[in-house]
């Protein structure tokens, strides 16, 4: 078998973890299922990562920083101007249903991890750190698109957040269960005209930095 380079490996255990989640469920996610499913020994598990808990957590993040960058592709047009903010929201949006038609075992695998998740632990009023970093990224996302706009938030920002990713779950596991995507894209209308609602034309700053020369999550402070 060919050697690998660390980041390859990884990804590739990533993807098999993400398919046997979403197969079989996450009890069935062994590290042996995993490196099977991937066609790698099992000594490369523990040369890519350090545990099954870090696996997983790098599933969340691998999955969540790609849904977060593909919103971000409608920004560009956005800074060009001539986009309101609920067109910007609804391409955000639309980008996400995309990648979740293409691989809906992407998303399964998450729900299979959230439900874990909520079984395993006791209820508290703070969010998982699966639900942490949504809520990280969709105020990123609202943050950047409103500022690409020319406008801002009239509620908090984590607010906004919060509603974004409440929407996004309700579209995603409606259309795990139908499979309508025009339906599924009728609500994104729907979700950004209510969204854009939430904001007001900003006051003029001009020492403000473009938000396009920031759009990676990856190279903003972390919130917790």
């Amino acid at each position: 078998m060919t050697r690998l380079p660390l980041a390859d490996r990884r990804t590739e255990l990533i993807g098999a973890a993400v398919r046997v989640i979403a197969r079989s469920g996450l009890a069935a996610a062994t590290t042996r299922a995993i490196v099977a499913e991937a066609g790698m020994p099992l000594g490369s598990f523990h040369y890519a990562f350090d545990s099954r808990d870090d696996l997983i957590a790098a599933v969340i993040d691998t999955i969540t920083d790609e849904e977060h960058d593909a919103a971000l592709s409608a920004l560009p047009h956005a800074a060009d101007g001539g986009t309101d903010l609920a067109t910007t929201l609804r391409h955000g949006l639309d980008r996400y249903l995309d990648l979740l038609v293409a691989d809906p075992q992407r998303e399964q695998a998450l729900l299979e991890l959230s439900l874990y998740a909520m079984r395993q632990n006791t209820p508290t009023p703070q969010a998982s750190g699966q639900y942490r970093a949504y809520y990280r990224a969709a105020a990123h996302s609202l943050d950047l698109a409103a500022s690409a706009c020319g406008m801002e938030w009239s509620v908090p920002l984590h607010r906004a957040a919060r509603l974004l990713v409440t929407i996004t779950d309700g579209v995603t596991s409606t259309w795990l269960a139908d499979r309508d995507t025009a339906a599924a894209r009728d609500t994104v209308i729907f979700a950004a005209d209510a969204l854009a609602r939430l904001a007001r034309p900003a006051a003029a700053d001009l020492t403000a930095p473009s938000p396009i020369a920031h759009m990676s999550r990856k190279e903003q402070p972390r919130a917790d």
